[in-house]
């Protein structure tokens, strides 16, 4: 039997409260039993908030007054004051991990990541989370310069794949199917962007219909496919006019411009001023063109 506490510390186990940072993590640990009966119940939860991903064996977990059935993967969220019930049965051995946490933009954070309609978040088991939260065991065990810094950008690391591995949990194996093949043609673009790039090709690797594919791309990057590119292009582009001397014609075919003047205009549409005068702004390799 294993029980494991990481504080940070933890001066109050009632919670601790600090809305004067974005978000901090007041403790963690974890739960490892052969066999055993065990619950935790708070009828009036904590100040903070309470995320618990439970790996394996048989719990229950109570959300809105009723008790779920948890399956490895589940993840479990507590806000700042609600009744907080997890028990582990003794039919057999448990896993479970555990974050007490707060902060002033917890909120806006669960709302973009959905995680704020619900308590209970069933998705299959993800084996990016453990090595997560092994480094932010290790990193208050060490409590080197910065550490309170960086576990709190593991926890957001910890939240996201949580919020991934349940959304995709919802979608159906053509949506899932059609969701890796999107993944996949923006990779193409990242790999591809100093060639040639036509939107039928990057569709086609979707496995989408050109015209399902735009609406696809605007419904999850927020632009068009071709904007994107165009984007991604002109970062690339930045790079190389702020960190080498290289000419302005040399960068945008580098970066898959093959008409100088269209770089240029582009150029200055997205940065508001031409890519000569941006470099020359930034007194950087002066003379070159």
């Amino acid at each position: 039997m294993q029980f494991g506490l990481y504080p940070i510390p933890e001066s109050n186990i009632a919670g601790v409260v600090n809305l004067s940072e974005y978000m901090q993590v007041n403790c963690l640990g974890y739960y490892e039993f052969e066999k055993t009966s065990y619950t935790r119940y708070r009828d009036h939860g904590r100040t903070d908030y309470l995320l618990i991903y439970h790996i394996e064996g048989t719990a229950q977990a109570r959300s809105k007054g009723i008790d779920y059935d948890l399956a490895s993967g589940t993840a479990v969220l507590y806000r700042p004051g609600e009744e907080q019930r997890y028990s582990l049965s003794d039919e057999t051995p448990v896993k479970s991990l555990w974050i007490h946490f707060t902060g002033y933009g917890i909120e806006s954070l669960l709302e973009k990541l959905q995680l704020a309609d619900r308590n209970i978040f069933f998705a299959a088991p993800s084996d990016d989370l453990l090595p997560l939260f092994h480094m932010a065991r290790n990193e208050i065990a060490a409590q080197r310069s910065g550490y309170e810094v960086y576990i709190a950008s593991l926890l957001l690391q910890i939240l996201t794949v949580i919020s991934r591995n349940y959304l995709q949990s919802r979608f159906t194996s053509r949506q899932l199917e059609t969701q890796t093949n999107f993944d996949f043609g923006i990779t193409y673009i990242h790999s591809n962007y100093d060639k040639p790039i036509t939107i039928p090709e990057i569709a086609h690797i979707a496995g989408l219909s050109i015209s399902r594919y735009i609406q696809v791309f605007k419904q999850q990057i927020g632009t068009t496919p071709k904007d994107y590119i165009v984007k991604y292009r002109l970062n690339k582009a930045k790079e190389l006019l702020f960190e080498t001397n290289l000419t302005i014609r040399q960068i945008s075919v580098i970066v898959g411009f093959s008409d100088q003047l269209y770089f240029s205009r582009m150029y200055r549409k997205v940065e508001g001023i031409c890519p000569k005068e941006d470099r020359k702004r930034r007194g950087m390799f002066k003379g070159v063109t």
